[in-house]
């Protein structure tokens, strides 16, 4: 028994899905804390109009770097297949190009942000530009943050990626927070620490890459294209961050007497974030040219297991602590109707945790055909809240069955996919 016992647990050590999962999220637990004091302070510092402005501009910076996570998936998946080929000094000619490509995107949005600040203030019934222009001077780092990431990522470079986060949510806090206490509570100064913590991450993050590919050679042979990749990836991760949060969105701007759903929404997330570095340390993994092996297929139904786990204890943590996790959020009348949409948004929150490892999954082994599926699901899902959002509560529970059926029929696919395994 002591014998299985130690072999058990041998085992758990020696799993690389399991061990990188562990680095990831020590330092996701880490941001996390760090994520839920900065919440937790400004709800009590900030004003409620502030606080509702704060989480709808968060959400629409969470739109834009949902998507710009393609260029996290896109060099992920091509510096894991330069590593395979031993071709890892290449990551660094792929860094330069996409680098200066998506800076100089990044840049140039946000001199339009700036120019155009005043039309942007009024979509969301803001009576001043100064948050808009904060988001602005944020575009650069947010473009260039997901190709560093991405890169490590790929590389396996999981520490650095860890202690890059950390860095950028300790920043975060502390000026974030410290802005609004000591200067002026408004929303745009918790934005400006929330840029600050990007930036500080980015750089983190270009460093660890920066000592770990100087002694690499570089061959002559041609980079691999990304266009066709990322230009699919982009609009299947879209989709996804559409059906995860753009209800905040579209509460505030359907339902704008609603002041009560952004802490729900705040609070429920929490369940999609916590199992997210199962996904990650499972990417490079699975990455492949087109072809599935069982070890492949063995990897993604483990970290499918993981993260289901995760899910099941948060939502249920959600529904049976809501009012004491709204109170410890500065929430000091905690309603019968705000604990059960803190337990509605867990479910749905629980399933696009879900639907992320499928997504992932199938983005890693190049089969977009059954990601046509997410889209479709995501137009739907706003063609519907735009005639039929009565309140806030309609509003989740179509984002919530939508998440289901595209989990629904992306997952057969991966299912169909075990009769075609490579050993």
């Amino acid at each position: 028994m002591i014998v299985r016992i130690k072999r058990f647990f041998a085992g758990l050590i020696s799993d690389d899905l399991l061990r990188h999962t562990s680095i990831l999220f020590s330092g996701m637990m880490v941001v996390h804390v760090c994520n839920m004091v900065f919440q937790m302070a400004v709800i009590r510092i900030l004003p409620k109009e502030e606080y509702v402005l704060l989480a709808a501009f968060l959400a629409v910076l969470v739109i834009i770097q949902r998507p710009l996570s393609t260029l996290t998936t896109g060099v992920s998946h091509y510096s894991s297949l330069l590593r395979q080929d031993g071709r890892a000094g290449d990551v660094r000619r792929l860094l330069r190009k996409w680098l200066l490509l998506t800076g100089g995107v990044g840049l140039s949005l946000g001199v339009v942000t700036v120019v155009f600040n005043g039309s942007l203030s009024g979509f969301l019934h803001l009576n001043r530009v100064a948050p808009v222009v904060i988001i602005g001077a944020i575009f650069p780092a947010l473009f260039c943050a997901p190709v560093l990431l991405g890169a490590g990522q790929g590389l396996q470079l999981f520490k650095w990626c860890s202690t890059a986060s950390i860095f950028g949510a300790v920043v975060r806090l502390g000026l974030g927070v410290g802005f609004v206490w000591f200067l002026y509570s408004a929303c745009g100064w918790a934005m400006l620490g929330h840029g600050l913590g990007i930036y500080t991450s980015a750089g983190v993050l270009f460093l660890g890459l920066f000592l770990m590919l100087r002694g690499q050679g570089k061959s002559t042979e041609m980079l691999p294209s990304m266009r066709v990749y990322l230009l699919q990836s982009f609009f299947v991760l879209a989709a996804y961050v559409v059906l995860m949060t753009a209800d905040v969105v579209l509460v505030k701007h359907f339902v704008p007497g609603d002041t009560e759903f952004a802490y729900a929404a705040t609070l429920g997330r929490m369940v999609v974030f916590l199992p997210s570095a199962i996904v990650v340390a499972m990417f490079p993994k699975v990455v492949s040219r087109g072809t599935t092996t069982k070890h492949q297929q063995s990897i993604f139904f483990r970290s499918f297991g993981y993260t289901a786990l995760f899910v099941a204890v948060a939502v249920v943590g959600c529904f049976v602590f809501s009012g004491l996790l709204a109170r410890i959020f500065g929430v000091a009348d905690v309603s019968v109707s705000l604990k059960r949409m803190i337990g509605l948004m867990a479910v749905v929150m629980g399933l696009s945790a879900l639907l992320n490892v499928v997504v992932q999954f199938l983005l890693a082994q190049r089969r977009f055909k059954p990601l046509v599926l997410v889209v479709l699901c995501a137009v739907v899902y706003i063609t519907s809240v735009t005639f039929f959002h009565t309140d806030a509560k309609s509003v989740v529970m179509l984002s919530g069955a939508m998440n289901l059926l595209a989990l629904i029929l992306t997952g057969t696919d991966v299912l169909k996919m075990r009769k075609f395994c490579d050993e």
